[in-house]
């Protein structure tokens, strides 16, 4: 695991720009107001919006571990908060932005995207932890393999933006809640809850994740107490809701812009966020329908299309062509497939169903193991089918943890078969003879 996760570290230098890395790094300032200055009034939230609304729009929408570590690595390069380059003007050109000073400063950038893919490679660690605890070694090898070899794993995870602690955010709550279904311990429901706060705080769609492992946590005791009315299944309850109470208490910690209005702001951000969803869609477009969100699901997380840019006048920006040309000689760009993607997504696709009833049916799992990462894998394929709007693969991240592990288990699964059959050929023809 070392070397994958050296990997990871090696190519973060190499990444192609994208805008979102200039603010992300310019969200960073809010490190500066409250460690630096000492000034918590500036991140509290306004409901006029006449003070500095570009900065509370971002606060708000946005989750505060990456920017808070950017904001540490300026401080220490010495940057003030207003030497910090401004965010990205997306409905201006890279050439606008370049002669403004909107891309950020290169050592700043490089220290950056290291902290990022850092966190990557500890949410590959993470990844490889959760599946020799709830399956078996040859899988968390397999798996973690192709978590740390995915273009889009690496081409998002290593940039300056949220994405690595995104990804190490799901993969601690997704570890902590298998750990709590292999012994049932209150110091457990509180590390479950620890370490789903920190993942709703690194960005939060990881609700969704933190939710559904709540969710398969809370089946059994529900089923004994409906069913036989244990008694010590009241106690699991509590616990799970103790560990609810610590998630949110660790992400308001972690969240000073919520401290003012606690109950207000989850309707204030889930309408921020459609209202964002929404403006990209009417800015770039988005799926016509049903049937091109499906087309779009099977693009990239089955086919795994590489995505550099979002924004299609990017293709016309020289500096990023160089880039990316660049990248995808260096040796870091992960497995880079060359071929008919159609056919490899199929392949992709019937490998997943195939894992996925192998992992129901597979008595070397734990059943609660199992059903977490079914109930996990399932459910955040669903929202990601349903919600998505645009044919941007990194909408599509948090799911391809969850395709790697069915993926890894079905490969495991045919090559232990194929030994088999293979070490029965060998023991009949050494009757044979």
């Amino acid at each position: 695991m070392g070397l994958l996760a050296l990997y990871v570290l090696a190519g973060a230098q190499q990444m192609p720009f994208h805008g979102d890395e200039s603010t992300l790094i310019y969200m960073g300032r809010d490190y500066h107001y409250l460690f630096v200055e000492g000034d918590l009034t500036r991140l509290a939230y306004d409901p006029s919006w006449s003070i500095s609304p570009a900065e509370q729009h971002l606060r708000l929408l946005n989750g505060t571990i990456s920017k808070t570590i950017y904001g540490a690595l300026a401080h220490g390069l010495g940057f003030s908060a207003q030497e910090i380059n401004e965010q990205w003007a997306w409905n201006r050109d890279y050439n606008w932005n370049e002669a403004r000073g909107r891309i950020p400063n290169q050592e700043l950038l490089g220290r950056a995207r290291f902290a990022s893919a850092a966190q990557l490679a500890l949410a590959a660690l993470c990844f490889f932890a959760l599946l020799r605890l709830t399956m078996n070694r040859r899988t968390a090898w397999l798996g973690s393999a192709l978590f740390v070899l995915h273009p889009n794993m690496l081409i998002n995870g290593r940039r300056a933006m949220m994405e690595g602690s995104h990804l190490l955010g799901l993969m601690l709550a997704l570890l902590a809640g298998a750990w709590l279904l292999q012994e049932r311990r209150w110091w457990r429901y509180a590390l479950l809850g620890i370490c789903a706060g920190i993942a709703l705080a690194t960005k939060h769609p990881n609700s969704v994740a933190c939710a559904l492992v709540l969710a398969s946590c809370a089946i059994i005791p529900i089923w004994r107490l409906l069913r036989w009315r244990d008694e010590s299944a009241l106690r699991d309850l509590a616990g799970l809701v103790l560990a609810g109470g610590i998630m949110i208490a660790v992400f308001l910690l972690l969240n000073p812009a919520w401290w003012d209005a606690p109950l207000n702001m989850p309707a204030l951000a889930l309408g921020m966020r459609a209202d964002l969803l929404q403006g990209q869609v009417d800015a770039f477009g988005g799926y016509q329908g049903f049937a091109e969100q499906v087309a779009g699901f099977f693009q990239f997380v089955f086919v795994g299309a590489r995505q550099y840019f979002e924004v299609a006048a990017w293709a016309g920006y020289a500096p990023i062509t160089v880039q990316i040309a660049a990248y995808e000689s260096s040796g870091w760009a992960g497995l880079l497939f060359i071929g008919s993607a159609g056919r490899l997504g199929l392949l992709c696709l019937l490998l997943a169903v195939l894992g996925a009833l192998s992992l129901a049916r597979d008595k070397n799992v734990s059943a609660e193991h199992r059903r977490l990462l079914l109930i996990w894998i399932g459910g955040t394929a669903l929202f990601t089918l349903l919600i998505t709007p645009l044919p941007w693969a990194r909408y599509y991240l948090p799911l391809l943890p969850g395709l790697i592990i069915l993926v890894a288990h079905a490969l495991v699964t045919i090559a232990a078969w194929l030994w088999r059959k293979s070490r029965q050929r060998d023991y009949g023809n050494a009757g044979l003879a």
